[in-house]
């Protein structure tokens, strides 16, 4: 088979005997005595466990052969991952599928084959447990000799997923105890962060009620509690975000924004930091507008955290860089820094709960690790990227982010201006087109009751017939048609006579931005995702009610 799919379903199934870690690895007593018992039983010379791999055959246990694996294009096996049990070969030299290979055709060659399949639980096919005879074997297997080809051949895929059940269960007793590890690391953490500010705390208490001070002494003493208690209160802010976050109750309250606004912000809360320890704080960023839609106030937080981050671990005099640049409908911010760097151990375990670096002498700041993991999922939450990267020890650390631009701005600003002066949208007729049955009729129904009127096609060929008569202001057409795409279909209708001046706006699984170059280039004048957002598309509505209103002629 040499068709793309079955070279799909190949890299499928060799990336399922790869998940089994046992390519490559040490004999085991557990099957070398199958493969005794399979030759003593059924009076073979030959017996293995052999796994069809990439471009080779490998042996975890054999007898009689010498060897652990062989090239693929001299393996006998591979033609039984074919078969949907056993294959039996009474005489190799009468089969053409071996008439050229070596390990048949020269003298003593292997004459007789017999191999079942080693299938997980799921039917993919690893390799087989098979006997050979440099005999022939005219009457093949016997009923029972299959039956207990068949058995063994279970036995040994059970160790082979015992093997694999009991490495998995040796990797999450690790990470348990690596959790465990982390988590008495990070209560001993949270006492020390926590006392730290109490103890000037219960000292200026401790002053203000037992002595008589002068107002000068009353308003530093009161200074000092109010300072470490906002920085308590930062701490267990930082807490709370954390359980928000991982039981996913964190709400978003989405706004366009500029992207460097949330950076002067950030810079603003972490300029008294950075200025304590003397860091040259330098800027890049582009004269344009960054447009993103987020939740200003946890975006502000997500460049705070970094910028905290660099300034903790960047030593006196050390240089923070904070450089914004966008392209192809993204943003992208690095922060970058001179200071102590992080190891590729650290920085595979940065984003990760309680995970921290090497606190120095002079880390007053403190922090209790979940800096980084709160920066990490709220990103997430706005479809956005971190990741971290450094060339060592004493060679400073970049943190990248990335997020989508905004490419709904100007419409949705135009709709709720033209809302604000017009109210209510006049009616439109609308056509929809979509294979889903439950997609179109739900997202008809919903324009209904919006007062617009629909008309609903499964499939291109219907939209053909029943659009032009129907005359639409606008039509959603899905990208995925059978037989005929959107696109082919969109070119089509705009032969139809009446469908000249309809809006046409696709609609499709795939958003990015190529796909929106893709649809505009085709002669759409939208693109909207699955599932439609009803407001993105009513301001789209409004926007298309508003030129159809500036084209009717005074």
């Amino acid at each position: 088979m040499t068709s793309s799919t079955a070279t799909l379903d190949e890299e499928a199934r060799l990336a399922v005997l790869d998940s089994y870690g046992i390519l490559d690895t040490p004999p085991e007593r557990s099957f070398d005595d199958v493969v005794r018992l399979v030759g003593q039983l059924l009076a073979a010379p030959i017996a293995a466990v052999n796994l069809i791999a990439r471009g080779r055959q490998w042996f975890k246990s054999e007898i009689g052969l010498g060897t652990r694996e062989m090239p693929l294009d001299d393996s006998i096996c591979r033609f039984a991952l074919l078969e949907e049990q056993q294959m039996i070969v009474p005489d190799t030299r009468e089969d053409p599928r071996f008439r050229c290979n070596p390990l048949v055709t020269r003298e003593s060659g292997l004459r007789f084959y017999a191999g079942a399949l080693l299938k997980t639980r799921d039917g993919v096919p690893l390799g087989t447990l098979c006997v050979l005879d440099h005999k022939p074997r005219p009457q093949g297997l016997s009923e029972q000799e299959q039956f207990v080809l068949a058995t063994l051949a279970h036995q040994v895929m059970s160790q082979i997923e015992l093997r694999k059940a009991m490495a998995e269960q040796d990797t999450l007793i690790a990470a348990l105890r690596q959790a465990d590890r982390r988590k008495d690391e990070f209560l001993a953490m949270l006492a020390h962060e926590l006392r730290n500010p109490l103890a000037p705390i219960v000292s200026a208490a401790t002053m203000l009620s037992n002595f008589n001070l002068d107002p000068g002494m009353v308003q530093r003493a009161s200074e000092i509690v109010a300072r470490q208690a906002g920085h308590m209160t930062s701490l267990i802010d930082d807490l709370l975000d954390v359980s928000r976050v991982t039981r996913g109750k964190v709400e978003l309250e989405l706004r366009e924004l500029d992207f460097k606004d949330v950076v002067a912000d950030a810079i603003e809360q972490v300029r008294p930091l950075i200025e304590k320890h003397c860091h040259r704080l330098v800027l890049d960023l582009p004269p344009a507008r960054a447009i993103v839609v987020g939740d200003r106030k946890r975006l502000v937080q997500v460049m705070t955290n970094l910028l905290s981050n660099a300034a903790k671990y960047t030593l006196e005099g050390g240089r923070i860089e904070v450089q914004l640049t966008t392209r192809d409908g993204a943003l992208a911010v690095e922060i970058r820094d001179d200071g102590i760097g992080m190891s590729p151990e650290l920085i595979a375990s940065a984003f990760d709960l309680f995970a921290q670096g090497a606190r120095g002498l002079d880390r007053s700041q403190g922090g209790l690790g979940i800096g980084l993991a709160l920066v990490r999922s709220l990103l997430k939450l706005h479809g956005g990227t971190v990741e971290a990267s450094s060339d060592g020890a004493g060679r400073g650390s970049t943190f990248r982010v990335g997020l989508p631009l905004s490419t709904r701005v100007q419409v949705e600003r135009r709709a709720r201006d033209r809302n604000a002066e017009q109210g209510r949208m006049p009616p439109l007729r609308i056509g929809v087109v979509d294979d889903n049955e439950d997609a179109a009729v739900t997202l008809s129904l919903l324009l209904e009751a919006l007062g617009h009127t629909v008309l609903v096609a499964h499939s291109a060929r219907e939209a053909l017939t029943a659009l032009p008569a129907f005359g639409p202001d606008v039509c959603l057409l899905d990208i995925g048609l059978p037989e005929m795409n959107g696109y082919e279909l969109a070119a089509a209708l705009r032969k139809k006579p009446g469908m000249a001046q309809a809006i046409l706006i696709a609609v499709t699984g795939y958003a990015q931005e190529k796909d929106r170059a893709q649809a505009l280039a085709a002669g759409f004048h939208d693109l909207f995702a699955k599932p439609v957002d009803l407001e993105v598309l009513g301001a789209a509505l409004v926007q298309i009610e508003g030129r159809r209103a500036e084209s009717v002629p005074s």
